[in-house]
């Protein structure tokens, strides 16, 4: 009788990244996922959080690096935040749960005040790929004011060998795995707020 094939569906590339992490790949994580011996992370040696397996599951990334000490926010304990603003003072308005707060920003425009999540970044051997972000422009005179991801390529042009394409490949295909899963939270947040997604 065979033994069934334990990775049975998972695309070839993520398969590719897998067997790295198993057999040490320089360019792959391969940290050890707790409670899942033999499923280590796939992502590439670039800044990841969170760790991530051929299955896509995930647990967190705790690094020894320096600790940076997050700005203090100016949230309010109503969950309003007042922004600095050049043509209408200083602005109070509500500040979603999701924002990294308004702290030593500069005073822009009432129109222009955005609320902007935590930043994702994709990366490839090291280098940034694009990077996305919750959006929020409530106050907007032109253009939408609903929440959105903002997304931002970075201009990474490269010519590369074989090996380094299909690394590019399988690292591609966990980005669209990430951001598949940032396009549901922000469906549920745009359900939240009561609007169709």
């Amino acid at each position: 009788m065979n033994t069934p094939d334990p990775l049975e569906g998972v695309p070839a590339e993520l398969r590719d990244w897998h067997q790295g992490a198993l057999d040490g790949d320089p360019a792959v994580c391969g940290a050890p996922q707790p409670m899942q011996p033999g499923y280590p992370c796939i992502w590439n040696k670039a800044s990841h959080d969170p760790h991530r397996d051929v299955y896509g599951r995930t647990w967190p990334n705790r690094p020894e690096e320096p600790l940076y000490v997050a700005q203090p926010r100016e949230r309010s304990a109503g969950g309003t935040v007042t922004v600095a603003t050049r043509d209408h003072g200083g602005v109070t308005l509500v500040e979603p749960s999701w924002c990294a707060g308004h702290a030593g920003q500069a005073p822009v425009r009432r129109a222009d005040i955005a609320h902007t999540g935590p930043e994702h970044s994709f990366a490839f051997e090291g280098e940034q790929l694009l990077v996305a972000m919750l959006t929020q422009r409530p106050l907007a005179e032109h253009g939408t004011t609903t929440t959105g991801l903002y997304v931002e390529q970075t201009g990474y042009a490269r010519t590369l060998d074989p090996t380094q394409l299909r690394m590019l490949a399988a690292a591609l295909t966990v980005h669209a795995m990430h951001l598949r899963t940032l396009a549901g939270e922000l469906a549920a947040l745009h359900a939240e707020e009561g609007r169709t997604p």
